[in-house]
């Protein structure tokens, strides 16, 4: 029999404790045991989780947004324990990835129905801090733009609050040197926007030439050059149509694949994981191949080995 925690964390203007509830109903109705458990702080959905893990859970849903999805990463990273998704939130960067829809219902039947797929995921290091990511680290403009974007106009406006909030921001768009090592190897490029992909919808809608996969035990790294909107919009578009890797020939794209990545910038930028800022430069990245197991559609599972 199948084991579950269903967890949740209460969002101003979204139902979290009924969809945690609801959820544990659907599991429970298909034979699943199931506890839930709807915590105020982001501190106790890792704590919670961890507990769960050391319990040795089969299954951690996480009932919400990014945010959520984010914090029950930390403690499964490694873990033989797999992680199911009921996505609720602004962006849902991993469930969108992974084919997992919005509907509630839907959502539950795939982690009742589906299959575990093994992904990579990345390793931050900021400050004295640590943290896992499995879909994006973006350094620079996008931070600034999640930064700056009220909770209010999310729950408005949805994905669209963070367009609208982009072209407000667009007008202090500017470029600024940063030191770039991969793999050991160091280069220097001016750039409004640096991003380390594990998977290639990262909230664009749109997904790039260049495949990003989410399992080759690699991170790819896009930095922009993007001095004012208008080369900043070319800049987007270039990066998405560019074949291989290396700078393309208007030198406003840099694309690249490594397992480590360290960044430096001249003034310290906002850096963000998966949708939430967490601090500032610089950072160190690592691949974790292999890393984390998350409940996907069946026909979109994949077979569980080591990546690298």
């Amino acid at each position: 029999m199948t084991t579950a925690l269903v967890i949740g964390r209460r969002r101003p203007g979204r139902p979290i404790p009924h969809a945690v509830r609801e959820t544990q109903q659907l599991l429970e109705a298909a034979g699943w045991t199931v506890d839930s458990v709807v915590v105020k702080r982001k501190k106790d959905l890792r704590r919670r989780v961890g507990a769960a893990v050391d319990n040795k859970v089969d299954v951690v849903v996480a009932v919400g947004g990014d945010g959520a999805v984010l914090q029950a990463v930390q403690p499964l990273v490694g873990t033989p324990v797999a992680l199911g998704i009921v996505p609720m939130g602004t962006g849902n960067l991993l469930a969108t990835n992974l084919g997992i829809p919005r509907p509630l219902a839907d959502a539950v039947q795939i982690i009742a129905t589906g299959s575990p797929r093994q992904i990579d995921v990345g390793k931050l290091s900021i400050g004295k801090k640590e943290r896992f990511f499995s879909v994006a680290c973006g350094i620079g403009f996008d931070a600034t733009v999640m930064d700056a974007t009220p909770m209010r106009e999310k729950q408005r406006w949805g994905k669209l609050a963070y367009a609208i909030r982009a072209v407000r921001e667009s007008r202090h768009l500017k470029d600024m040197p940063h030191r770039i090592v991969l793999d050991g190897k160091g280069t220097r490029m001016d750039a409004a926007q640096i991003l380390i992909a594990n998977f290639g919808e990262t909230g664009l809608g749109v997904e790039p030439s260049l495949p990003i996969a989410p399992d080759d035990g690699y991170l790819d790294v896009i930095a922009l050059r993007a001095p004012s909107r208008s080369t900043g919009l070319l800049a987007v578009w270039e990066a998405l149509r560019m074949p291989r890797t290396g700078k393309n020939a208007s030198g406003r794209v840099l694309r690249a694949r490594a397992r480590t990545i360290e960044i430096e910038a001249r003034s310290k930028r906002l850096v963000e994981i998966d949708g939430s800022v967490i601090g500032k430069t610089p950072v160190a990245v690592s691949i974790q191949p292999a890393a984390l197991r998350v409940i996907v559609p069946a026909t979109t599972a994949s077979p569980e080995h080591p990546s690298g």
